[in-house]
């Protein structure tokens, strides 16, 4: 029986989910490497550091975190596999699954992120609601990085190279979610009305709703040797 599109993708996902908490050492690795990070910061920043500071350094361990995500290979990202795989799967399905897969990831370690900020560095600048801005504007960004990685993994696979080319095509595709995203932060700590967070927060989706789209039109030509 053929499966739908929404059945496979969900098959699919479900399998790499599975797949990755049998090892959880590597999630436990991700989340450890986000912990420490924000604790670095701390350490060099001091308790409560001013509200640009506060901003940019949030905005980068998401990007160390992402790129951290990355290079951690999947019990599938294996030749033999990927080869068995061409046979069998729609490269679309495999694309939308693997990017929700990033998807999740990068939600679960926005997470962490913020609330290891909060811990570290306090959250003076983050009063009453825009406490949940930030949140929605680090879950935000965390998908528009999904799909963007999740290219360049593709890329990097086919190119044989490695994680070392996907960190020098990621920088020029990673750097204006960047941009976006601290633009968000900005508006947010300086308390300007929900019609400029709105906008900035869909500049930020439009744009990672782009790179996926990317994504999904160009994989199937990587797919294939």
């Amino acid at each position: 029986m053929t499966l739908s599109r929404a059945q496979a993708v969900k098959a699919l996902l479900s399998h790499t989910l599975r797949t990755e908490f049998r090892k959880a050492h590597g999630w436990i690795g991700l989340a450890l490497f986000s912990l420490a990070s924000a604790y670095a910061a701390y350490r060099a920043v001091g308790a409560h550091p001013e509200a640009a500071t506060w901003n940019a350094l949030i905005w980068v361990v998401l990007m160390f975190s992402a790129f951290n995500a990355l290079a951690r290979p999947l019990a599938d990202d294996v030749a033999a596999v990927r080869r068995y795989h061409m046979h069998l799967i729609d490269p679309r399905d495999y694309f939308l699954a693997r990017m929700l897969y990033h998807g999740v990831l990068l939600s679960a370690l926005s997470l962490i992120i913020q609330s290891s900020f909060s811990l570290f560095l306090g959250t003076e600048h983050l009063e009453g609601m825009r406490s949940a801005w930030m949140a929605l504007g680090m879950q935000t960004t965390a998908w528009a990085m999904a799909g963007t990685i999740t290219l360049l993994g593709a890329l990097g696979a086919r190119a044989g190279a490695g994680f070392g080319l996907t960190a020098v095509l990621g920088l020029p595709l990673i750097i204006p979610i960047l941009l976006l995203s601290a633009r968000l932060g900005d508006a947010i700590m300086s308390g300007l009305g929900a019609a400029e967070k709105a906008e900035s927060l869909l500049f930020l989706g439009t744009f990672g709703g782009g790179a996926a789209a990317m994504g999904y039109i160009l994989f199937p030509y990587l797919w294939r040797e």
